[in-house]
Formats: C-alpha cells, sequence, structure tokens
C-alpha cells in the first residue's frame, strides 16, 4: 500500500511538491509520485476541513501509514522557530463548556469519554518515529489561534504544551479511528501569544520542514 503526506496548505506543501515531483491529480488536493506510491494531499486549515477530506478520501483509498506535516506555533521558549519536532502526543483544545465565562474542557464534563477510542486520558498518543531523531513534544489542537497572554497562560497551565497547531489532533483522529499508522512532523514558525507576522520565521520554518519530509521519500 502507499503512504500519505497530509499537509494543510499548499504555501506549506509547495517546496515539497516542486523537490520531490508531485504531480496534480484529477483530485484537486490530491498529489502523487511514483506511480501513487506516495500521495499529498492538501487538507487545509483547521479540524473541520481536515476532518471532512480525510474521512472522504480514506473511504476510498488506504494506505499503509500517514506522515502529517506542517508550520506550528511553540509555547517553549528554548524551542525556537525554524526547528523541527515530531509530536506524540496531541488533542482538542478548545471542544468545550462555557461555564460563566470559565471554561470546561469536554472531557471533564464527561460529554466525551476520555479513555473511548482513541482518547487515553483525553489525550491521542502515537508511537513516535525514533529514525527522525526529532524532539518529541507535546501538541495542542485549537480552533482560535491563541495571540493574546491570557489565553496562552490558561492553556499552558491545563495542557502543558509545547506546540500549537490547527490541524493535528484531527489528522490524529481520523487515523486512528481508522487503524491507519500517522505521524506529525511540524516545523516552528513562530512563538505563540503575540500576533506578530513579520517576526513569524515562515520560509525558514517550510525549509526546514521539506528537508525532513523529502527525506523520507
Amino acid at each position: 500500500m502507499s503512504q500519505l503526506i497530509v499537509i494543510p496548505t499548499l504555501t506549506e506543501a509547495q517546496p515539497l511538491i516542486s523537490l520531490a515531483g508531485f504531480t496534480l491529480t484529477d483530485d484537486p488536493i490530491i498529489y502523487q509520485r511514483d506511480g501513487g506510491e506516495w500521495n499529498l494531499m492538501i487538507a487545509g486549515i483547521g479540524t473541520v476541513p481536515v476532518l471532512y477530506n480525510l474521512t472522504k478520501h480514506f473511504a476510498a483509498h488506504r494506505y499503509e501509514k500517514v506522515i502529517h506535516a506542517g508550520i506550528a506555533g511553540s509555547y517553549f521558549l528554548p524551542l525556537q522557530p525554524g526547528e523541527v519536532v515530531q509530536v506524540a502526543r496531541d488533542t482538542f483544545v478548545d471542544v468545550g463548556i462555557d461555564h460563566g465565562g470559565i471554561f470546561r474542557w469536554i472531557f471533564h464534563e464527561n460529554l466525551w469519554k476520555p479513555d473511548e477510542k482513541p482518547f487515553r486520558n483525553g489525550w491521542m498518543e502515537v508511537e513516535v518515529d525514533n529514525s527522525l531523531k526529532l524532539e518529541s513534544v507535546n501538541g495542542i489542537t485549537v480552533d482560535m489561534v491563541t495571540a493574546g497572554p491570557e489565553r496562552k497562560a490558561r492553556l499552558a497551565e491545563k495542557f502543558n504544551p509545547q506546540i500549537e497547531s490547527m490541524e493535528g489532533a484531527a489528522v490524529f483522529y481520523v487515523c486512528k479511528m481508522e487503524d491507519i499508522p500517522v505521524i506529525q512532523i511540524r516545523a516552528i514558525s513562530n512563538y505563540v501569544g503575540v500576533r506578530d507576522r513579520h517576526s513569524w520565521k515562515t520560509e525558514e520554518a517550510i525549509e526546514a520542514l521539506t528537508a525532513i519530509i523529502s527525506g523520507l521519500l
């Protein structure tokens, strides 16, 4: 069976597409190389398009492994823009209940069972690929980018993340429900908490990410 690379945006994927010789298929979000041995999906930004696109695609295609890749924000000062990490566990942190201005996580309300597939104590854990020699981190998946100190502090205290993305847990969820092995590789583009795009190292992060992913092909 073939392997699938899942990347949120064409901006993040374009250097890899060009370098590795991926070509667009009849499906406008799917690229392939080596006769379909490797496929690449532009899955979209955020959990909703990722959940839809992956679920729809898996209804007609099976894969030996999924590699989810993209850029991310860092909560951890030593984890600097341009560095690449592997996410060992991830979860949805914006799903919950507002109790008079106090956020209660969906698992704490027992509306989602914290140990029901694919979760373990509210988290999704995956086996890391040690051959990549990348630091393993805790990731969180948000539906709203964290751009202020109060929200950053709340998420840091409750979940102790090292990185933040808008898609990671969605990819984990679908793959684990479908029993497809998955890894997540993220390149740091910025520090979480300050919405200053001029300070982001997006190009450097994508370049570093491309180098890692191309080495797997």
